[in-house]
């Protein structure tokens, strides 16, 4: 099972009150999220997934690369998963 690690950015990382945190998983985003959200909270998957879906007010990046542009999203170990919450400012 891969290790991954995530980082958490801005209001997530003050609401979790954790910057950094590393995770076993089955090598799929969802349960990395899952076991991440055992650690530090239940709603964490929320802030990654909305109604089965990855969240597209967030940014999400593995090892500095846009889910988006990821086609076979395989989590291996050592990969880096950065979440940040939406921008909002004027």
């Amino acid at each position: 099972m891969p290790k991954v690690t995530f980082r958490l950015f801005a209001t997530l990382r003050d609401k979790y009150k954790v910057k950094e945190l590393e995770v076993e998983c089955d090598g799929t985003l969802r349960n990395a999220v899952e076991e991440a959200a055992k650690k530090i909270g239940e709603d964490f998957i929320n802030e990654v997934y909305q109604n089965g879906q990855v969240r597209n007010d967030r940014i999400i990046m593995i090892n500095g690369r846009h889910i988006q542009f990821i086609k076979d999203l395989k989590l291996k170990d050592g990969d880096v998963i950065a979440i940040f919450p939406p921008i909002a400012g004027g």
